[in-house]
């Protein structure tokens, strides 16, 4: 079970792979919020543009794409995250995307990050072919990135090999690290409710209010296997600790 270390350490460069706007809200925002108030600088991959996640068939998927960058803008302010990379690929489609390990290997040797999280591809009955996706290619970009003549093209610009020391697996399927979002879970459920696109499960500030609960109420049992009052739980590969 995780400790939290009480001093925070800054100053850390800290990269999130997601398939999806919302994602990084959903499964990890508190623990962005909780790394950017430590002074570290966070930047967010968004592989796919999410040009087809609504069930609203009147909604076309140029302005689905659109609204939905608007919305990371915003969640994006709300955890304080420095940067979003758009990819740009097209929503259900990032298990077909050749290019996106050798894209990937290239933002971490270009943001050298020392901490990677993303999703855990390893989890039981995940459904969504983009999480299971992003998952193993993030896991495999991690561990080439360091090698110079994977992706020769970078080492010949000058873009050095870099390998993060740190990496975290969100909705993992054996967690074994908890981080404590208790001072963050407000700005956690500000920046899920800033997807509005997301949220079409909404007609009132009822069922507002009750999907508020919901967030919270999942953070709380995350919180109690760990010891916390809310929590989000990962699976961390190397021995290493956020100290957050």
């Amino acid at each position: 079970m995780a400790g939290i270390d009480e001093t925070p350490l800054a100053h850390r460069r800290v990269l999130v792979v997601v398939a999806h706007p919302d994602d990084a809200e959903s499964f990890c925002g508190g623990t962005i919020a909780r790394l950017s108030q430590a002074g570290s600088c966070v930047s967010l991959v968004m592989c796919s543009n999410g040009d087809r996640g609504s069930h609203d068939c009147r909604l076309g998927p140029t302005d689905l794409t659109r609204l939905r960058r608007e919305e990371q803008r915003q969640a994006q302010s709300i955890l304080g995250i420095e940067e979003v990379l758009w990819f740009g690929y097209r929503d259900g489609e990032l298990a077909h995307a050749a290019d996106l390990r050798d894209r990937l290997v290239r933002v971490i040797r270009q943001i050298q990050p020392e901490v990677i999280l993303t999703f855990d591809p390893w989890k039981h009955y995940e459904f969504h072919p983009d999480h299971r996706a992003v998952g193993f290619v993030v896991c495999e970009a991690r561990m080439l990135a360091d090698l110079p003549w994977i992706c020769p093209e970078d080492t010949l610009e000058g873009i050095h090999p870099w390998h993060p020391s740190e990496m975290y697996l969100f909705a993992p399927q054996e967690a074994n690290y908890w981080v404590d979002i208790s001072p963050t879970i407000d700005r956690k459920v500000r920046a899920r409710l800033a997807h509005r696109s997301q949220n079409d499960f909404i007609r009132c500030e009822k069922d507002t209010q009750a999907f508020v609960q919901f967030i919270q109420d999942q953070a709380a049992e995350t919180g109690r296997h760990g010891g916390l009052a809310y929590a989000e739980a990962f699976h961390k590969v190397d021995s290493t600790d956020l100290l957050i």
